[in-house]
């Protein structure tokens, strides 16, 4: 037997507040360049511009300056080349240094001049930023940002941030900035089956895996609390991840308390039967995203609960008053 009633419910809302990401403490990393050159793109914030980090990671077409103290005539300004390299005189090699952080390069540079000076202090300025790269944040291990110095897929940046956690729900969102802003939703089991969905990340990408939408389970329950609804989670399935019912649980009347509107300040509230599901199990609800399983205690129970407590109270003043005595 089942009965909605809709009242008016206030919810704790989420909000993502994507103009935010670079608060969220990214680190950042880079791949090493295996094979092809990198195209070409836009020019990013020159140096101090938001872009500057002591993390950032050299890329192709970054612009560097360099210095050598005591040493004039070997200050350069370079630009780094699409295949992450860059040509100084008196070093024979060009140098691979894409990937490399500003103090990675700094020593580099370090230990190929002392084959023609000794000791020699470097100076590394990156004047301007270049570099490609993508981010990832959400429910994944280690939150950062990757400079795209090879093809770089969606599922090679979700192995970079070190997987997903637990709290990890089933879907991951591929947010392309450029050309315009456009979502992609992609569920992570057919990420793994279907190869035409690990998608090549461009240039100011970023992927968001976002957490489980969760329910709860409230009342007389052994371990009532918050669970993730990952799979498909019936009602009585709720119950029994909660621990299960208590002693003189009202099992005609459980409620299912159910948001009915995108804000969550809507609710229907379902009564249920768990006597009918058990003739019945295809009478089993499926759970939704913040759903709320009550489960009611006979009012014979609580009241005896009431008394107990209630001479256990008395029982203890005198006792204390005894003590005192």
């Amino acid at each position: 037997m089942e009965r909605g009633k809709e009242r008016r419910f206030r919810w704790g809302g989420m909000l993502v507040v994507w103009g935010l990401l670079g608060t969220m403490g990214f680190s950042q990393e880079s791949v090493t360049p295996t094979s092809g050159p990198v195209g070409a793109v836009e020019a990013a914030p020159k140096r101090g511009g938001a872009a500057h980090r002591a993390d950032y990671r050299v890329g192709p077409g970054d612009v560097l300056l360099i210095e050598v103290a005591g040493e004039p005539e070997l200050k350069r300004k370079v630009k780094v080349m699409e295949r992450g390299t860059i040509r100084l005189p008196y070093i024979p090699r060009d140098l691979l240094i894409a990937g490399l952080s500003e103090a990675e390069v700094t020593a580099l540079l370090r230990e190929e001049f002392t084959s023609i000076l000794k000791d020699p202090q470097i100076t590394l300025f990156i004047e301007e930023y270049h570099a490609r790269l993508a981010s990832i944040a959400g429910a994944v291990n280690q939150p950062k940002q990757v400079a795209l110095t090879r093809e770089i897929r969606l599922y090679d940046l979700i192995s970079l941030a070190g997987g997903i956690t637990e709290k990890a729900g089933t879907v991951v969102h591929l947010i392309h900035t450029q050309p315009e802003d456009s979502l992609e939703v992609i569920d992570l089991q057919d990420l793994i089956r279907r190869p035409e969905l690990n998608r090549v990340l461009r240039d100011g990408d970023f992927v968001n895996v976002p957490e489980a939408g969760i329910f709860y389970v409230t009342g007389n329950v052994r371990g009532p609390g918050s669970f993730p609804l990952k799979d498909t989670v019936k009602l009585t399935q709720a119950i029994a991840m909660a621990g299960g019912l208590l002693p003189d649980t009202v099992r005609r009347e459980i409620k299912l308390v159910r948001a009915t509107d995108a804000d969550q300040t809507r609710t229907t509230e379902t009564i249920v039967d768990l006597q009918e599901i058990e003739r019945d199990p295809r009478k089993d609800l499926v759970l939704k995203p913040y759903d709320v399983v009550m489960v009611p205690e006979s009012g014979r129970s609580k009241q005896t609960k009431t008394l107990l407590q209630a001479l256990a109270g008395g029982f203890a003043s005198t006792l204390g008053w005894v003590l005192l005595r």
